[in-house]
């Protein structure tokens, strides 16, 4: 190298050029190396502050009895030929069967309205009569104390997901069942025997909504409304004994028990927590955002908390609470809390319409030659809170003009609608009146 070039290789302080390029370079790594080291101290501190405030939230639940676990929950277990599952179970090929057979039936108008016509008729007599042990095996099932499914949170949460599935279903099948035998009976002139049923499917709904999970309560909701739709159908065609109307209001008031929901909030609670460790916290990215996820079951606790605290309470006195939910959610929590906002809104509605028909059977007894224009409600017997409407905490309302009665509540955007039931503008029930302008009683 001549002197000219070995210059040129050389910076003014006579170094050598790659050398300076060398501690250029690593003046530049230094700065994204910093960067990551702050990130992955971050992480570290916050999933330490995640693991913390997590196993606080699980232990505070452990201290207060919480059941954390499905084993937990679900004790003690009930006897075999007390547990409305084992009925269900054994009548499933009679269930599958009248499923098939009845399947174009429920589909019409007449399935709806409890009258069906002669040809259908003739074709229900003979499902039913070909499948006589399926309905001895349903009552069966109702007269158990409670539903216990054989639903386990294992290794992967959606495989039991997949379980309590098919059990809902089969429980929404059994009550169509028993919805359409009821019809046949008041297209038969049987009303005692359909008020039977309609009992019956009211003790399988209040056994089918403490099936896991809110989603198996939202089906013992629509089972619980099949049951009122066969009630309030006796209600307006036939006369009924004072006997029967006990029966009726006894059933009733059964059903204003919160023990479905927060059942179903204590389940939902144990599969939450499964799906977060399982399919969240095991996941690929784990050293790096556990800890958001960890944050995120926490205000998951922090909701069930919330509205298992408020599941006694009527919507009048917390709507603001429940209207805030979603708003103060965030994350996975927020997709969960509208969920649940959305099954104590259905849980509201139903309750309403419950008290709706025990103010209707109190009406209809109370005034046997027919129901004035305006009733006096708080001089009818029985119990007052229970003609409250949820929705508002006022009494429930009640309008009769000559050709129907309606009893309803003001619903969920709290104002009367004058007994507008289309799009629960308004929420209760409608029956029709006779030509005279009087219930049948």
């Amino acid at each position: 190298m001549n002197p000219l070039t070995e210059r040129r290789a050389e910076g003014e302080d006579g170094k050598p050029l790659h050398r300076a390029k060398r501690k250029l370079w690593r003046r530049f790594l230094i700065v994204p190396g910093l960067v990551l080291a702050l990130g992955l101290g971050y992480c570290v501190l916050r999933s330490w502050q995640a693991d913390s405030e997590l196993e606080s939230r699980l232990e505070q639940l452990r201290e207060h009895g919480v059941p954390l676990t499905l084993d937990e929950l679900q004790t003690p277990a009930l006897p075999k030929d007390d547990n409305a599952e084992t009925w269900f179970r054994q009548a499933q090929p009679h269930t599958d069967e009248l499923s098939r057979l009845l399947k174009d039936y429920q589909s019409t108008e007449e399935f709806q309205s409890f009258r069906p016509n002669a040809e259908q008729m003739e074709m229900l007599k003979k499902a039913f009569d070909d499948h006589v042990e399926a309905f001895v095996l349903y009552a069966r099932a109702a007269d158990c104390s409670g539903f216990q499914s054989d639903w386990r949170i294992g290794a992967r949460p959606s495989e039991s997901l997949k379980l309590h599935l098919v059990n809902t279903s089969v429980a929404r099948s059994i009550m169509r069942h028993c919805s359409a035998r009821a019809g046949l009976l008041m297209a038969e002139g049987d009303f005692d025997e359909a008020l039977k049923m309609g009992l019956q499917m009211l003790k399988l709904s209040r056994s089918v909504d403490h099936q896991p999970m809110v989603l198996g309560y939202l089906v013992g909701l629509a089972c619980r409304s099949m049951s009122l739709d066969v009630i309030v159908a006796v209600l307006e065609q036939s006369p009924l004994t004072e006997e029967q109307r006990q029966q009726i209001d006894s059933a009733l008031a059964d059903c204003e028990s919160v023990s479905g929901f927060t059942h179903a909030l204590a389940s939902e609670r144990i599969y939450g927590l499964a799906t977060f460790r399982s399919d969240i916290f095991g996941g690929p990215m784990q050293s790096l955002v556990t800890w958001h996820f960890k944050f995120d079951a926490c205000d998951y606790l922090d909701l069930i908390d919330e509205m298992s605290e408020w599941a006694p309470q009527p919507r009048h006195a917390i709507v603001d609470e429940l209207n805030s939910v979603t708003a103060r959610k965030h994350g996975l929590t927020a997709m969960v809390a509208t969920a649940i906002q959305q099954i104590r809104m259905d849980h509201d509605r139903l309750l309403a319409n419950v008290r709706c028909v025990r103010l209707l059977n109190a009406l209809q007894r109370n005034y046997a030659n027919g129901i004035p224009g305006e009733p006096v409600l708080n001089e009818l017997p029985g119990n007052q809170e229970s003609r409250t409407d949820p929705f508002s905490g006022a009494p429930l309302k009640v309008r009769v003009t000559d050709e129907f009665i309606v009893v309803y509540s003001v619903g969920a955007n709290g104002t009367d609608d004058g007994g507008n039931l289309d799009d629960h503008e308004d929420e209760g029930i409608q029956i029709e009146l006779d030509e005279a302008g009087l219930l049948q009683n």
